[in-house]
């Protein structure tokens, strides 16, 4: 299990180096964007993957401070 920043840098630098690699594959799938699109979301579902089974747990560079995204304060705007 790899916790906090060092999984924040893994999944950044896992992120860069896969778009580096789908544009300079670009002008060889120049006419299968299909192929490029379905490249790309495989990248990111085995990452995804990574971090829902738990063997990655970010913590998206402190950017999120407590363990819940919802409140209840913002579920409760509308009323």
């Amino acid at each position: 299990m790899i916790k906090g920043t060092f999984a924040d840098i893994l999944i950044s630098i896992y992120l860069l180096t896969t778009l580096y690699f789908r544009f300079t594959m670009l002008d060889s799938m120049a006419n299968y964007p299909i192929v490029s699109i379905a490249f790309g979301g495989i990248l990111l579902l085995f990452i995804w993957a990574l971090v829902k089974v738990n063997f990655l747990q970010p913590n998206y560079f402190g950017l999120l401070k407590n363990d819940k995204l919802y409140t209840s304060d913002t579920l409760n705007l509308i009323e």
